[in-house]
């Protein structure tokens, strides 16, 4: 270990004297695309700060006990890796502990956990059968918005790596021997277009935990219900954790931007853009590609045509994929 990595630790621990003794049972796993509105779910579930939030702890680069999975990692529910199983064990547990993981908190002792993290949506069902299937919550947002916040912020490449996000997912051969629609749609996917790329990642981003996950283990929490439905869609998503909540510390929670809103959208003046911006920036030859890449996936009728979640069941559970 080098010098200066040991004293960075030391000081970290000096400096926060986090204690962590929920077992390994109470946690809340928090799960997205980048720019779906993870942060922000997860401030809302640690409403009343109860919860330990480890930020994005499956981030290898940033995380030693990641290292060995992928920056985006595909694993079906029945992989058998024994290293990678006691990382993602230890990681859930809450033993993993650093500046970026705990960059959130500001108490000193915790019995619950919530796990918020973007790169996990390709191996969801693998998590659940090895952890023992601890509450998950996945958010959901607008293709076409989450598509024009990645284009804005210059998102795509791999933090801290060279790679891009769409060379991570594609570079997976048993992704692509699992689900032969990603192979038989990248065919016709434009790698020149960034939309193409950034809707054709959402598809697989959604594609995925869709046929891994079963009604009932997983609680589809949209991004724009929680914004345009506050009350009812909290009411939901707590009753499916089990969990008590104060109505006013969600209001104030809802109403506070998250620390991941890098372009500082303000939820209650800005929720008409934050809805719908994509309906009036992105050209309608764009939306009609779009749209025939989400069709070829089988994920077209989730949103109508004003960008609100229709109601079609989002967990379309293959038997081949989960045990559950």
């Amino acid at each position: 270990m080098r010098i200066s990595t040991y004293f960075n630790r030391v000081a970290y621990s000096l400096r926060s004297p986090l204690i962590d003794v929920g077992s390994p049972e109470e946690v809340v796993l928090v799960a997205g695309m980048g720019r779906s509105g993870t942060t922000w779910a997860a401030n809302v579930i640690n409403h009343d700060h109860t919860h330990r939030v480890m930020f994005e702890p499956f981030f290898p680069a940033r995380v030693k006990d990641a290292r060995g999975f992928q920056y985006i990692q595909y694993l079906h529910p029945l992989s058998r890796n024994a290293m990678l199983a006691a990382k993602a064990r230890r990681i859930l547990s809450g033993k993993a502990r650093n500046a970026w993981i705990d960059q959130a908190n500001t108490g000193y002792f915790y019995r619950r956990r919530i796990v918020k993290d973007i790169r996990c949506n390709l191996m969801l069902g693998w998590l659940q059968m090895i952890a023992g299937a601890p509450p998950l919550v996945l958010v959901v947002r607008h293709p076409l918005q989450v598509a024009l916040s990645w284009a804005k912020l210059g998102w795509g490449r791999e933090a801290l790596g060279n790679k891009t996000d769409f060379d991570h997912i594609v570079g997976q051969k048993q992704l692509l021997v699992d689900y032969p629609v990603i192979a038989e749609t990248l065919k016709s996917i434009d790698r020149g277009s960034l939309l193409e790329v950034l809707v054709f990642q959402w598809a697989v981003f959604h594609l995925v935990p869709s046929r891994q996950l079963t009604p009932g283990t997983a609680y589809i929490l949209y991004y724009e219900s929680l914004l345009a439905e506050k009350d009812n869609e909290a009411e939901k998503l707590f009753r499916h954790l089990g969990r008590p909540f104060d109505p006013e510390l969600i209001h104030r929670a809802l109403s506070k931007p998250a620390s991941t809103n890098f372009q500082n959208r303000d939820p209650r003046r800005d929720r008409a853009r934050l809805l719908g911006s994509w309906a009036e920036e992105i050209p309608q030859r764009d939306k009609k590609r779009a749209g025939d890449i989400l069709k070829m996936f089988g994920l077209d009728g989730i949103y109508d045509s004003k960008g609100y979640p229709t109601g079609e069941p989002f967990l379309k559970h293959d038997s081949s994929a989960s045990l559950y």
